[in-house]
C-alpha cells in the first residue's frame, strides 16, 4: 500500500467521501475539491441533490458498503457514514450494529484489498463509552487499526443535523420552551470547516490519531450565546430542563 504522504502529496486525487452530503461533509468538500477529484455519497436524498448542484461533485444515492471499487477506483476514502443519534441507539440497536460495525468492516476489508488508504471519522464518545453508538464507534476504531488506517476523533460539530443549536433556534423563533438537558452538561464543540481543516493536516502528516481542538463549552453558555445572536438574554426566555437522558454523560 502507498504511504499516506504519496497518496495525499499528488494532486488530482480521487477521494470518496461517505456520508457526503452531511455538514462535514460538506466541509471536507469545500476544502479538497479545488485541487482532487472529489466523489460523494450518501443515502439522503435530497441533501445529495443539493450537493451536486451546489459543489458539482460527483455524487452516487446508495449505501457505502455497496461501493464497488473496481468500478469506480479512488485512492481515499473519507468514512463519515454513520448512525449518530443516541437515543436511537439504544433502541435500534442491531440496527447501528450492521451499520456503524459490519458494513464498515465491509468498507475497510474491500479498500484494504484495492489499496485504497481510509480517514475514519469516529467521536469522543467512543473514549470509555457507555451507549450504543459509543461502543460501535470504538469498534470502528479496532477495525481500522489493523489495517494502518487513520482514525479521527472529533467532537461535536456545530450547527449540524441533530445537533442541539438548531433546535434551539426553532424553539427561539417559534417562541417555544428551549429545552436543555442540564444546567452542568459540558460539550466539545467545532465549526465544520475547523474540523475538516485540522483533521485532513494531521491526516497528511501521517497521524494514526487525530483528535482535533475542540472549545469545551457548557451546554448553558452555549444557549446564552446562541440567544445573544438572537437579541435576547436568558431571562427572556423560558429554559426547560429535560434531564440527561439514558446513556449520556455529563
Amino acid at each position: 500500500m502507498k504511504t499516506i504522504e504519496e497518496l495525499v502529496n499528488d494532486l488530482g486525487r480521487r477521494i470518496l467521501i461517505t456520508g457526503g452530503a452531511g455538514s462535514l461533509g460538506k466541509a471536507f468538500i469545500r476544502l479538497l475539491r479545488g485541487s482532487n477529484e472529489v466523489i460523494v455519497i450518501d443515502n439522503n436524498e435530497w441533501s445529495l441533490a443539493e450537493v451536486a448542484k451546489e459543489y458539482g461533485v460527483e455524487t452516487y444515492l446508495m449505501d457505502f458498503a455497496d461501493w464497488k471499487f473496481d468500478e469506480i477506483p479512488c485512492d481515499i476514502i473519507i468514512h463519515l457514514a454513520a448512525y449518530k443519534h443516541i437515543d436511537m441507539g439504544e433502541t435500534n440497536v442491531m440496527t447501528f450494529v450492521e451499520n456503524n460495525i459490519n458494513k464498515t468492516k465491509k468498507l475497510f476489508e474491500e479498500a484494504y484489498k484495492f489499496n485504497v488508504d481510509v480517514l475514519f471519522m469516529s467521536t469522543d464518545k467512543a473514549v470509555e463509552p457507555i451507549s450504543v453508538y459509543g461502543y460501535t464507534k470504538a469498534i470502528g476504531e479496532a477495525l481500522a487499526e489493523p489495517y494502518n488506517f487513520s482514525v479521527a476523533r472529533c467532537g461535536n460539530i456545530l450547527s449540524s443535523s441533530g445537533s442541539v443549536i438548531p433546535t434551539w433556534e426553532n424553539a427561539i423563533e417559534k417562541g417555544l420552551p428551549i429545552p436543555i438537558t442540564d444546567e452542568r452538561m459540558t460539550r466539545f464543540f467545532i465549526e465544520d470547516f475547523d474540523a475538516a481543516n485540522q483533521i485532513w493536516d494531521m491526516f497528511k502528516s501521517g497521524k494514526k490519531l487525530i483528535i482535533p481542538k475542540c472549545q469545551e463549552i457548557r451546554l448553558l453558555d452555549l444557549l446564552t450565546m446562541v440567544l445573544e445572536r438572537h437579541g435576547k438574554t436568558i431571562d427572556d426566555v423560558k429554559v426547560e430542563i429535560t434531564g440527561i437522558r439514558g446513556k449520556e454523560k455529563l
